[in-house]
């Protein structure tokens, strides 16, 4: 019996937000088309982006936009607007990209 009540509460655990905020953060993952064919895609939490580009993986955070989002690091800055968003990774730009909307 103990097993079962230690099993549960691990999983319940697992499915908690962080710590002391008593609230889970929404991620939302967006797919963009880029210039040249490349696929980006994008997981946006809180003031945060995580950018999957091929085999890199990019953490950036929100930064001060005059207009759309914008979320950078040292190495690269993604700049959103609507549907549509601008990739720089390492000085190059890879864009215009195209959010790509799933077939409902």
């Amino acid at each position: 019996m103990n097993r079962y009540c230690l099993a549960a509460c691990l999983a319940l655990a697992g499915c908690a937000g962080a710590p002391g905020s008593g609230k889970e953060l929404a991620v939302r993952e967006s797919t963009y088309l880029c210039e040249g064919g490349r696929l980006a895609v994008v997981s946006f939490s809180g003031d945060s982006a995580r950018v999957r580009l091929a085999n890199d993986t990019f953490e950036l955070q929100r930064a001060r936009s005059a207009s759309g989002a914008r979320y950078s690091s040292e190495r690269a800055i993604l700049h959103t607007k609507d549907d549509e968003a601008l990739l720089t990774i390492d000085g190059r730009q890879l864009g215009p990209c195209q959010e790509v909307k799933p077939k409902s």
